[in-house]
């Protein structure tokens, strides 16, 4: 029984760095969305391993096989670790076995010995994690380098996978490195990448991990190394005389190969080829051991059988905590009381010591050893030599209707194994998701990609799980439902002849792509699924005007949400004209209607159109005022309106309606307090931010100050657990040095503008792109603070110095970089004056302007090291082959590769017919930001075509904001006299002029 007495929690400090609430040696880190646990790991002697249990001289942290090869990869990780970033996050991905966690232990080791603190991440679902009260604010670490190791980073949920790497007590050190592994790259890992994008401009990178076994050399000496470390091990002294079996692939498979053959050559017995009996024929020994505990030497008193089913169980559910371990065998037959419960899972720990002590069910590792024991015990395979037992059919079906928890870890191993053992397709799998779809969607995003993936489940199948997705998913659904969607459209696609179908399938996937993360892929759809609509729409508007309207709304905010102001006020603007034009039957529902006008304001305002912005959100919020009466659910938006209303008020200098509306929407916020919705924190914070800034204008000061107050007060408590609330808290102590200013609080303003330019100084080591010119400004304001307080002229100097070293790189837009210069040079001269430095001052005066910036770099090219190889390997391949390999990358490294890869039009022509029409276009957009395509004569052909085929103002898009004025003209419709006046109409008066100059120099031939 697990020790229950209480734990002691200690603070310690190593060397490296301070380390804080370490409980039993381990680091506990809880967040308000998603928990986990942090432990440092440690690099000892490696620990004996007794007996000859298979598992236990497999895993990977035992490391009974030494580590070799990949010193490629080794180098590689080397490099991305020692690099300038302050933050940077990788991807390490490859199948079953491949040697991810051996590869990252040994990289983790070698990181130890260069001085870096190496820790690792687990979910709190695989440990039983502890209340244990840790301030907020508090670095992990302060001083070393941190390197955090997040196995399985897949069966993360995606919100707490980002709560993790924005935990804000990872990142008080010099740098910091979170390396993930995982099986799959999917649409988990765009989501992630995709959020860690906007929150802060964190770009991951991911790399597939080649089989070891790549040639059969590679194979051969892995075996050998293998081999002899199993036989040093288990104490086979004499000589193996077998040959070395024709073994390749993953990691694991060589080392159960070579296991396998020190067995048999101990026990006199011919090793198994085939892969299916190499499992068994270990697994069989896996049993042994059991039965030799049990009879021989009497350390466990559970029978091998019922240790059997709890080993099956513990592979299904992965670690429990003790509860709920007791439930899982009861629930599943292993046990009929508590208290033989209890007594299985002390017997089980025996045989496999759990991780955590305070949780049982450790599970069988390595992993597929565990799925291979999953397929081996239920009835319906064929392999001979290992019994299976009736009891598990019945098992399996408790544990996957047993609720979310468990659903979610058993479908997602079932469906992996039955991609090598066809029977738990048929007998099991499949009966059970016809009869509970649902099922598939309670076990989570890993379980709906894993399904979509596995050619295995056939569509019907798929299409009855997509019946059952909810029609408002929460965020961490989104990769799953993506993934079940692709699948389903991909056949759709080859067999409908309906337009109108493939219309909305086209749309309905767009939109679940772009909620996945999958940016572009999902716009370019909506675009592509927008124009068939329309077609639609022009040949029957009355049959087609309710969907045609839809696909705009639905367009329309997907460019909103990727900040495409211009296209976003087109869609929602033309959806809303639809609504009075007669052709639709009934408008959308009042909260669609109420929406889409918040949006287009929104649109509409950051498009400069400011009074149209204002009356079509005065629209929305009268719509919203009416629908909350009868629907309370809609008051959050509401508020979100009123808040929005209010900046743009404001900003308009309206500060009387802008009060008003915020003391609207702070009503409405204590109102809705009670619902304790999650995430009204941060709409307060917004709403006093905002009435700070309002009564501030008025010269209501100290009515300013406290909402100011409480402004900051919020965002710093959401800022000391996650990083990515740090501008925001930056903002709010900006606007609360405006007001101490104004209110003559001089050095309560000095140190709220300081800590505002802490934030940003850390924010800018992430990507200085960013957060540089916020960094600039705020030190320019903090020198004009400084010089009218009277105080600190030395230190406001030096922040001019650092503001003008920022202003002379390339991150302003000229005319903002201009006017700050001006700025910095007159506070200069003022506070050297200040300062009594009058000669000089004196000085700059005679320059009569500051120096000019200096020459800016001739651009760089975007094509990288990684995208050059992979360019120069792409001729080898079949277009088939290499579709595969450029379909993993995003679009810009894709037209990078195929630059390099300099291919025939009849090449090209072959590979592009293995993508869709809107992956096409995608790469046509990216292809124009290479300015090495006008050396690419066959791909410059293929842009042009496609460019024709493209509406004007889609055109206009692309040579106005996409690419540079010399692949503008080389792409340009010339030759289409209607379509090159269209897009010269829809441009900018001096591009247009530009471009007109241009064509008149150089006419079509």
């Amino acid at each position: 029984m697990a020790d229950r007495t209480p734990v002691r929690q200690t603070n310690t400090a190593r060397d490296s760095g301070t380390v804080f609430a370490v409980q039993d040696g381990d680091l506990h880190i809880h967040q308000r969305i998603g928990t986990h646990l942090i432990e440092e790991l440690e690099f000892g002697p490696t620990p004996p391993v007794s007996g000859e249990q298979p598992s236990r001289l497999l895993s990977a942290e035992n490391r009974v096989v030494a580590f070799t090869g990949r010193d490629h990869e080794i180098a590689e990780l080397t490099g991305w670790r020692d690099g300038d970033a302050a933050v940077a996050v990788r991807l390490v991905h490859g199948g079953a076995g491949q040697g991810k966690t051996r590869l990252a232990h040994r990289f983790a080791e070698l990181s130890r010995r260069a001085g870096w603190l190496v820790s690792r991440a687990r979910h709190s679902r695989d440990v039983a994690v502890r209340p244990v009260e840790v301030p907020a604010g508090n670095a992990v670490v302060a001083s070393a380098r941190l390197l955090v190791l997040v196995d399985y980073a897949e069966r993360w949920p995606l919100s707490d996978l980002l709560a993790l790497i924005h935990d804000q007590r990872l990142h008080g050190g010099p740098a910091l490195r979170i390396l993930l592994l995982a099986r799959p790259l999917d649409n988990w890992w765009h989501g992630l990448t995709h959020r860690l994008s906007q929150s802060l401009g964190i770009h991951p990178d991911s790399v597939e991990l080649a089989p070891l076994g790549a040639s059969g050399a590679d194979s051969r000496s892995a075996f050998e190394v293998a081999r002899t470390c199993f036989a040093k091990v288990l104490g086979v002294t004499e000589p193996i005389t077998a040959s070395p079996p024709e073994v390749g692939g993953s990691v694991l498979t060589i080392h159960m190969a070579a296991l396998a053959t020190v067995l048999a050559a101990r026990d006199g017995d011919r090793p198994p080829v085939d892969p299916d009996e190499l499992s068994a024929y270990l697994l069989v020994r896996e049993r042994n051991h059991w039965l030799a505990m049990y009879e021989n030497e009497r350390r466990i008193e559970s029978r091998p059988q019922v240790i059997g089913r709890a080993v099956y169980v513990a592979a299904l559910t992965r670690a429990l905590d003790f509860p709920a371990a007791v439930e899982a065998l009861r629930l599943t037959g292993v046990a009929d009381t508590s208290a033989g419960a209890s007594q299985t899972l002390d017997d089980h720990a025996m045989c496999y010591p759990p991780h955590d002590p305070e949780t049982r069910l450790e599970p069988l590792y390595p992993d597929r050893l565990a799925e291979d024991f999953v397929a081996l015990q239920t009835p319906g395979h064929g392999v001979g030599g290992f019994r299976a037992d009736p009891w598990a059919g019945g098992a399996l079906t408790e544990l996957m209707t047993a609720g979310p928890r468990t659903v979610a870890t058993t479908l997602p191993l079932l469906v992996e194994a039955a991609s090598r053992w066809p029977h738990l397709t048929e007998r099991h799998l499949l009966p059970l998701l016809r009869k509970r779809p649902d099922l598939a969607v309670e076990a989570g995003t890993v379980a709906l990609s894993a399904l979509a993936a596995a050619r295995t489940i056939p569509l019907d199948v798929l299409a009855a799980i997509e019946s059952m997705l909810p029609p408002d998913p929460p965020p961490d659904l989104h990769a799953g439902i993506a993934a079940v969607t692709e699948r389903l459209a991909a056949d759709l696609s080859r067999h409908t002849v309906d337009p109108v179908r493939a219309a909305r399938v086209l749309q309905k996937l767009g939109w679940r792509l772009l909620n996945a993360g999958r940016i572009d892929h999902g716009v370019a759809m909506l675009v592509e699924a927008t124009a068939a609509t329309r077609l639609l729409y022009a040949e029957d508007r009355a049959a087609h005007a309710a969907q045609f309207e839809f696909a705009l709304r639905t367009l329309g905010r997907a460019h909103l949400r990727v900040e495409d102001w211009a296209e976003a006020a087109g869609a929602l603007g033309e959806a809303v004209g639809l609504w009075s034009s007669g052709d639709l039957d009934s408008p959308p529902p009042p909260e669609e209607v109420a929406t889409c006008l918040s949006e287009l304001s929104l649109a509409l305002w950051r498009t400069g159109e400011t009074t149209s912005s204002l009356s079509t959100r005065h629209r929305a919020i009268a719509q919203l005022r009416r629908l909350v009466t009868d629907h309370p659910q809609y008051r959050i938006t509401l508020v979100r309106a009123l808040i929005q209303q209010a900046d743009q008020l404001r900003r308009d200098k309206r500060a009387g309606p802008s009060l008003d509306a915020l003391d609207e929407a702070v009503k409405l916020l204590r109102a809705l307090t009670a619902t304790a919705e999650p995430g009204l924190e941060l709409d307060f914070a917004a709403a006093l931010l905002g009435r700070a800034r309002t009564l501030r204008s008025l010269g209501r000061l100290p009515e300013a100050d406290h909402a100011a107050a409480g402004a900051v007060r919020v965002f710093r408590n959401l800022a000391g657990l996650d990083i990515a609330y740090d501008q925001d808290l930056a903002w709010a102590l900006e606007t609360q040095s405006q007001i101490h200013a104004a209110l003559g609080w001089w050095t309560s303003a000095v140190a709220a503008q300081e800590n505002a330019i802490a934030i940003h100084r850390r924010l800018s080591r992430i990507n200085l792109e960013r957060y540089g010119p916020a960094l600039a400004r705020e030190l320019i304001d903090f020198a004009r603070l400084c010089r009218d307080a009277g105080l600190r002229y030395q230190d406001a100097l030096g922040a001019l110095t650092e503001a003008t070293t920022l202003l002379n790189t390339d991150h302003f837009d000229p005319a903002s970089q201009d006017r700050l210069r001006s700025v910095a040079w007159t506070l200069t001269v003022d506070l050297l004056d200040a300062s009594g430095r009058h000669a000089d001052a004196d000085a700059m005066r005679r320059n009569e302007q500051e120096p000019p910036p200096p020459p800016k770099a001739r651009k760089k090219s975007l094509i990288g090291e990684s995208e050059r190889r992979l360019g120069r390997t792409l001729g080898n391949l079949s277009p088939s082959a290499a579709s595969q390999r450029l379909e993993r990358l995003p679009y810009i490294d894709m037209a990078a590769a195929l630059i390099v890869a300099v291919p025939s039009r009849r090449w090209l022509t072959q590979l592009m017919a293995h993508f869709f029409p809107y992956v096409q276009q995608q790469i046509v957009e990216a292809l124009i930001i290479h300015e090495e395509l006008l050396n690419a004569p066959v791909l410059l052909s293929f842009v042009r075509r496609r460019i024709l085929r493209l509406p004007a103002r889609h055109v206009a898009l692309l040579v106005q904001h996409r690419t540079s004025f010399s692949i503008a003209m080389a792409i340009f419709p010339r030759d289409d006299e209607e379509l090159r006046d269209a897009v010269l109409a829809e441009l900018d008066r001096h591009l247009a002029d530009r471009i007109r100059r241009r064509l008149a120099s150089d006419p079509p031939e």
